[in-house]
């Protein structure tokens, strides 16, 4: 696990004002060591051993802080199922989501920069940043489709 990721997502919360509990700390650090894009379901199939008291209604809370804070990122599938990934600063890259399996797949990638200037002069909005998900078939679901 990146520790200095952690000590920033602590520092975020408290300086937000909200408590790192046992609970919330243990499921940092789980999506801290995951790979992949994980659901609810599947965060909490994965702590259940070594965390058993943690229940899916605690799961769902500290999810919805996360994302409501801004370190934690919804991927939302086709079917309207969410998976979520935990925000490193500074790791910059988009996906591209599987709509046969729910697959989903990281690329760094990104030319949006080169076009962003244009957008802000059209507009007059200032761009912060950007997030790009690309929906269809992931090599085997495209092959099984014939």
């Amino acid at each position: 696990m990146d520790k200095a990721n952690l000590e920033f997502v602590k520092r975020k919360l408290r300086s937000e004002g909200f408590k790192l509990t046992m609970p919330r700390l243990a499921i940092i650090e789980y999506l801290f060591s995951v790979s992949g894009h994980p659901d609810v379901q599947q965060i909490y199939s994965g702590m259940r051993t070594e965390h058993p008291g943690i229940g899916i209604a605690t799961i769902y809370r500290t999810v919805d802080l996360l994302e409501r804070t801004g370190l934690l990122r919804a991927l939302k599938l086709e079917s309207g199922h969410l998976r979520y990934e935990i925000i490193r600063p500074g790791d910059h890259h988009h996906h591209l989501i599987c709509t046969g399996c729910g697959q989903v797949s990281e690329f760094g990638d990104c030319n949006f920069q080169m076009i962003a200037a244009a957008i802000e002069k059209k507009t007059r909005f200032k761009i912060r940043g950007h997030n790009l998900e690309a929906y269809g078939l992931c090599p085997r679901c495209y092959a099984l489709t014939g």
